[in-house]
């Protein structure tokens, strides 16, 4: 564990998990058929007219490029599109972001990948998901290709339309009893597969103040959920500081000889399943030098923040490649959260 903790008020919530896809279009429907999640309005967008269009997504054709998001991003010349989306009984936005013009990398993860990243959704009916997911022959990444018991339920990993991995999870009677709203997701935690459990926490806990459980050794059976006959999964828990979102960081020995061999990632935001992380924070010039000054990389030029009216917005880079987006809040503009 890392011996300087940060600051409480340093990250005060969650906006958006956000990670790239290679055809929004191909992959939104998997989100909305499969697990009912619906087009939503930008956090950052404002309260919508009372005559306004529903939610679309928007044709490739009239993707843009924004200077400032160019800087932001680090994609020059690059067009982009987002896809806002709301899932059932989570609060936080689940976002799809694509780019074009511009070279991207295409590699599908696998969970033993450092940098990783996974969806982990707590779901109503897990049966009636499998057989929907049978029905669309998607890619299923649990040995055995049906779902395992592990101490958490009945689970399966499995594969989006881009190859981003996804993972579901039976609730239990008691969690979808007490679930606010009706639909198939009833919790979303967020994975992060890491090289080095200390390093991880040096700047999830350490850095940005997220607060760390006990770190368990996975069960054989959530081994061959990700894949795995053998080998060992350690992983410990951690909480967005102003909230009760998860966020898992796993860390995996796998045998010798594993094909494929675990491959980190060098994350750059075109990259199809690039994984990002959008938190809120406060007093964002003193996280930023404490980031420069602990030796964390930047994904943003020059490491410096792109100002629009509604806040400060820059990219950071984890131990393993994954983006986290650090965005202040305007003075008296405080954007909207998922209910």
């Amino acid at each position: 564990m890392p011996s300087a903790i940060a600051p409480p008020t340093v990250v005060r919530g969650i906006y958006n998990w956000v990670h790239t896809t290679g055809d929004a279009e191909r992959a939104f429907p998997f989100y909305h058929d499969v697990l009912g999640t619906d087009l939503a309005r930008s956090p950052f967008a404002g309260p919508p007219a009372a005559n306004a269009p529903a939610e679309q997504i928007r044709p490739k054709s009239a993707a843009g490029s924004d200077a400032l998001v160019a800087n932001l991003t680090n994609t020059p010349g690059a067009r982009f599109r987002t896809v806002f989306t709301h899932a059932s009984n989570t609060p936080f936005g689940l976002e799809l972001s694509e780019f074009f013009d511009i070279p991207r990398n295409e590699r599908a993860p696998n969970p033993w990948d450092p940098g990783a990243a996974k969806l982990i959704f707590r779901v109503r009916d897990l049966a009636s998901m499998v057989a929907e997911l049978r029905r669309r022959a998607t890619p299923i990444v649990t040995l055995g290709g049906a779902p395992l018991d592990t101490p958490a339920g009945r689970s399966l990993l499995v594969r989006d339309p881009d190859g981003t991995l996804v993972q579901l999870t039976q609730a239990t009677a008691a969690e979808i009893a007490g679930a606010k709203s009706g639909g198939q997701i009833i919790e979303t935690a967020i994975g992060i597969s890491v090289a080095d459990m200390n390093t991880a926490l040096a700047f999830y806990s350490g850095l940005l103040g997220f607060t760390a459980q006990t770190a368990w050794r996975a069960t054989a059976g959530e081994l061959k959920v990700n894949g795995l006959a053998e080998g060992e999964l350690i992983e410990t828990t951690t909480t967005i500081p102003g909230t009760a979102v998860s966020v898992v960081l796993a860390s995996f020995r796998v045998p010798r000889g594993t094909a494929p061999a675990p491959t980190p990632y060098q994350w750059r935001i075109q990259d199809v399943s690039a994984p990002q992380l959008q938190l809120e924070v406060a007093g964002l010039d003193a996280l930023l030098e404490r980031t420069t000054r602990a030796g964390y990389r930047f994904l943003s030029v020059g490491g410096k923040p792109i100002e629009r009216p509604f806040g400060r917005f820059v990219f950071a880079i984890d131990p393993d490649g994954v983006l986290v987006e650090f965005v202040e809040p305007a003075a008296g503009r405080q954007p909207s959260r998922q209910p």
